[in-house]
């Protein structure tokens, strides 16, 4: 393969890499954002702190995961360079 296809590949490459990382940085303002809010909230039935934990862990984990996958798609980006 002759190195200007490999550069347009590399090119699509990394923009595909950027929007998916914009992506993942929006969907993450909105994890962030609902973890708060149910942090925010406490139900009658969670007097036992336990129970507020556990159902906020699942909203936890969401901005986890889009962390993860921020840290990731960058790490990705930087190996083009």
């Amino acid at each position: 393969m002759d190195s200007g296809t490999q550069k347009a590949r590399d090119t699509d490459r990394r923009r595909i890499l950027e929007e998916e990382l914009a992506t993942e940085q929006k969907s993450l303002e909105a994890a962030r954002k609902e973890l708060e809010e149910q942090e925010s909230v406490r139900y009658g039935n969670e007097r036992n702190y336990q129970k507020l934990l556990d159902r906020v862990q699942p909203y936890k984990d969401k901005v986890q995961l889009h962390e993860r996958n921020i840290e990731a798609l960058r790490r990705e980006i930087s190996n083009l360079r």
